[in-house]
């Protein structure tokens, strides 16, 4: 049986004697899976991983699935994503703002592993926020205006333009990235694609409007979704050490990056993953 420590009053557990990237951890995959749906977040310590290592625990919790951007790719694997941050004197970077990972997708990222290989003393931190909570927090007549409501999340309108304020692309690279990620309709309260659990569905990175309403009405309802959502006793703020892995559940969670202070560097790996049994 898992040994866990809660992380925060609503989500998260450091999980212990795991044997994670060990033959013996396949053993415990059901238990891990099941951990994840039921915390969201799971965080490993001191564990040694090279990218193939990082793969195979992937695989427990369900398919390896390629990043949408390959410009990280790991040499070793198409599925590890290798980012090396350093700070940066332009707006905050996407990672920057609240999001969910690829919700930019008809089929958005299920599973996030972010393994830390070289990390900053200070800064460079990965706040997370239960999603949860605050829909069941939600005054009932608030509640039941958003629930029937759909919200669209556009690439090329969010997302794009916040990269290319950080980092300018050509013109023939924004063509092709805003053709291969259109516009898409995901409900803004989700159920979970596995356990049909509820969450809000919010991401200030992507999430462009909400269908059926006006520009302003949009933006109001949004404003004040956030404004409940975004509270410290619904986050957990992770600090990073040399060899923590964190494995987290998009579907019920957001997150966001800090910078990188001056005269450090951060080096991670990141690979996803689909859960099985998906029932919608």
């Amino acid at each position: 049986m898992l040994s866990v420590k809660p992380l925060n009053g609503s989500f998260g557990v450091e999980v212990f004697d795991s044997g994670l990237g060990t033959p013996e951890a396949e053993e415990q995959a059901a238990e891990l899976v099941e951990a994840l749906y039921r915390h969201q977040l799971l965080v490993f310590s001191g564990v040694d991983l090279s990218p193939a290592a990082q793969v195979r625990i992937t695989e427990l919790f369900g398919a390896p699935t390629l990043p949408w951007d390959p410009t990280f790719a790991h040499p070793d694997s198409p599925y590890v994503e290798e980012m090396r941050e350093a700070p940066h004197g332009a707006p905050r970077r996407p990672a920057e703002h609240w999001h969910s990972d690829a919700s930019f997708r008809a089929e958005p990222t299920d599973a996030t592993l972010l393994y830390g290989v070289t990390v900053p003393p200070e800064g460079g931190r990965t706040h997370f926020n239960d999603l949860r909570v605050p829909l069941a927090a939600l005054p009932p007549r608030l509640r039941e205006r958003v629930a029937p409501l759909r919200a669209v999340h556009d690439f090329g309108r969010n997302h794009a333009t916040l990269r290319r304020a950080a980092k300018p692309v050509g013109d023939a690279e924004a063509r092709a990235e805003l053709a291969a990620f259109p516009p898409v309709s995901h409900p803004l309260v989700r159920p979970h694609p596995v356990t049909g659990e509820e969450a809000l569905y919010l991401n200030e990175m992507c999430l462009d409007r909400i269908e059926g309403l006006s520009e302003d009405e949009s933006r109001a309802l949004l404003d004040e979704l956030y404004a409940h959502t975004l509270r410290a006793d619904w986050q957990y703020v992770h600090v990073w050490r040399p060899g923590d892995l964190l494995v987290w559940d998009n579907p019920s969670l957001m997150h966001r990056a800090e910078p990188v202070p001056d005269g450090h560097r951060r080096l991670v790996r990141r690979t996803t993953a689909r859960y099985p049994g998906r029932a919608r």
